[in-house]
């Protein structure tokens, strides 16, 4: 006869919101990993360039290549509904 610990068993409704919870993590990992090698370096560089040349920065290219990484990293609809 074996013990059975009911007290760690998890529902669906618990594994679903841990599946969506990691879903989650992921892509914000990924997108945060991108803005630092791809987009950041872009708004940084348009900062440098306005602020020596007295002018205002031109965020186009910086802008751009974030609607690109949430494009490849999209958050998980769950996500997106709890946010909004």
């Amino acid at each position: 006869m074996s013990n059975i610990d009911y007290s760690m068993m998890k529902t669906a409704e618990q594994l679903q919101q841990e599946r969506e919870r990691e879903a989650l993590e992921a892509a914000l990992a990924s997108r945060r990993a991108a803005y630092l090698s791809e987009s950041d370096p872009l708004r940084l560089e348009a900062d440098y360039d306005a602020l020596s040349q007295g002018l205002e920065p031109d965020y186009a290219e910086w802008l751009a290549s974030v609607a690109a990484i949430k494009q490849r990293f999209p958050l998980p609809a769950a996500a997106e509904t709890v946010s909004a």
